[in-house]
């Protein structure tokens, strides 16, 4: 299906055709649920805030100021309502302590890498990613997979512009040591 331009929905919603935001939620529902399922994890919480984060922002369509895109300030929205979720079930995070990089070595673990399919290498990297620290999680899924520029980040999370390329940087870091250690100490078992 060809979409138009997600300001041509927002402003036939705007002057009451409520049947064009049925668009919006088309085209990007996907991307609504698959974000909230890397914070949250269980498909039906995913399912649950994305419906939530669309229903929030059709509630507020009319206060929606164009000088970001739609899919920034809808990011916004599962952001917020991910992050709720967890602290009302206050989940334990697992986290990997800065100590554990003093033996970082990009090239080899490039390497090691380089030697798998593309397959086994998309698994590896979504179990990783997985297992970063909420925050993280959210900077890398939003920079790398749903390819938001770190303004466009700190606009969804709230975040400083500085805080975003730390964590991105923590993150890249944590990503290429939990590769190694996948690839040297489990055979790469996908």
């Amino acid at each position: 299906m060809q979409f138009q331009d997600d300001t041509y929905y927002i402003d036939k919603v705007i002057r009451g055709d409520v049947n064009a935001y049925s668009f919006l939620v088309e085209k990007h529902k996907r991307m609504a649920y698959t974000f909230a399922l890397k914070f949250v994890k269980i498909p039906e919480d995913a399912e649950e805030i994305a419906h939530d984060a669309f229903v929030k922002a059709f509630q507020s369509i009319k206060e929606f100021r164009q000088q970001c895109k739609f899919t920034t300030w809808l990011y916004k929205i599962v952001f917020n309502l991910s992050v709720s979720r967890l602290r009302k079930k206050q989940l334990d995070v697992s986290s990997i302590h800065d100590n554990k990089f003093s033996s970082f070595d990009v090239a080899e673990s490039e390497n090691l890498f380089n030697t798998l399919t593309d397959k086994e290498q998309s698994i590896i990297v979504r179990k990783a990613i997985d297992k970063l620290p909420d925050d993280e999680r959210a900077v890398i899924t939003l920079f790398y997979l749903n390819e938001c520029s770190v303004k466009e980040i700190t606009d969804i999370t709230g975040y400083s512009e500085a805080n975003v390329k730390i964590k991105l940087f923590r993150a890249r870091k944590r990503l290429w040591e939990m590769l190694r250690f996948l690839y040297q100490d489990q055979n790469v078992k996908v």
